[in-house]
């Protein structure tokens, strides 16, 4: 999630001060978006397969077809359509009579970008990150099917085996920590709103 983050949002800010950006990104991470998670890993695996045995070095790397690197780069694409988007919208959330206001004040485009749109727009921006999170908790099981590890392998461990503890063992540490997540998120989401709005 950090890692879709500190992409996500450097694009976010550019995709909103970019018409033509951001007309090119967001349809091409939406597009990624329907992308079913085993039709994406399914593609990862012959990707990263030939990157590790013809790149010199790459397989000493970790770059190899099965295992974590397939799962990380799939859940770090799925997760960038929420970070993206939520940012834009979060930066356009700023009023117009606040922008004016700052305008007036002589503060840059910077200046307005750090002081009006990221308070105001902070809200949206976390709820974009709780979707990343509990989608990517989703996600990171199933990645348990070409070696992603996490309790994915216990679940799928389970099934091959009819082991229903293992199943469990599995799932509900799963369940647990997307209602966690999503808790917590909107315990911030709430935190992050202005007073004004906090209140009404």
């Amino acid at each position: 999630m950090a890692v879709a983050a500190a992409i996500g949002f450097p694009l976010g800010v550019l995709s909103h001060r970019n018409e033509n950006l951001r007309s090119a990104v967001l349809p091409i991470l939406s597009f990624l978006q329907t992308i079913p998670s085993l039709a994406m890993f399914g593609i990862m695996i012959p990707i990263l397969a030939w990157v590790g045995t013809t790149v010199p070095g790459a397989r000493e790397l970790g770059v190899a077809g099965i295992g974590f690197l397939p799962a990380f780069l799939a859940l770090v694409i799925y997760s960038l359509l929420p970070v993206v988007a939520n940012t834009v919208a979060g930066l356009e959330a700023a009023p117009p009579a606040a922008m004016d206001a700052a305008r007036g004040m002589g503060m840059t485009r910077n200046q307005r970008l750090l002081q009006v749109q990221l308070p105001l727009g902070l809200p949206v921006m976390l709820a974009g990150i709780r979707i990343v999170l509990v989608q990517n908790i989703g996600l990171a099981v199933i990645a348990g099917l070409i070696g992603g590890g996490g309790f994915g392998t216990f679940v799928f461990q389970g099934l091959n085996q009819t082991a229903t503890d293992l199943i469990l063992l599995g799932a509900l540490p799963t369940v647990a920590l997307a209602l966690i997540s999503a808790i917590t998120m909107d315990i911030l989401v709430e935190l992050a709103q202005p007073n004004t709005m906090r209140h009404q």
